[in-house]
């Protein structure tokens, strides 16, 4: 049981991180969004209270805010996705707290879920940026240096989790609840 108590205060640790992350990554999104909505007022003439126009247009005037809504649009998928990720890990870890191992088959089923979508997210979010850059014109030294092996590598590491932790379900006795 000893090495039940480390796994569950392990997961406990990251829930936390995760759940700091996800908030830390939906604050990100909402700058960016905020900042979309500020350049098109730039854009369109319109005034920032506190920021005159003059500095604003000179601190972006080699792409302009076009390019700069552009960017952010892009930054703010990125974030969303990786909020959206971290918000499911939350989720899984607080499954797995409540239900005091990571061994039942709902837990298998929610990681090797989230293993999935850990290789999906990142490639849609991917393929949205890369049309956003198109549109939007946006100029390679502003594109960032981004690939999908990492989230492949990691979905692929979650799945094989999940099918560990069935194996690990199934070797359990079920208990009155229907949990293994």
């Amino acid at each position: 049981m000893k090495s039940l108590n480390t796994i569950q205060k392990t997961f406990r640790v990251f829930q936390i991180l995760t759940k700091i992350g996800m908030i830390l990554s939906f604050v990100w999104a909402g700058l960016a969004a905020l900042g979309i909505l500020c350049g098109i007022v730039w854009y369109r003439g319109g005034i920032i209270i506190g920021a005159s126009r003059e500095v604003l247009f000179s601190l972006n005037m080699r792409d302009g805010p076009f390019r700069m809504v552009g960017a952010l649009l892009s930054d703010m998928v990125f974030a969303l996705t990786d909020g959206t990720l971290l918000m499911l890990a939350t989720r899984y870890f607080a499954a797995e707290q409540t239900d005091g191992t990571p061994f039942t088959v709902r837990g298998a089923q929610q990681i090797k879920r989230l293993g999935i979508r850990t290789i999906v997210f990142p490639l849609v979010a991917a393929i949205l940026t890369s049309v956003f850059y198109q549109l939007f014109d946006i100029q390679s030294r502003l594109k960032s240096d981004w690939n999908n092996m990492t989230s492949v590598s990691l979905g692929i590491v979650l799945i094989l989790a999940g099918l560990i932790f069935r194996y690990g379900a199934e070797l359990e006795p079920k208990d009155t609840q229907g949990r293994a």
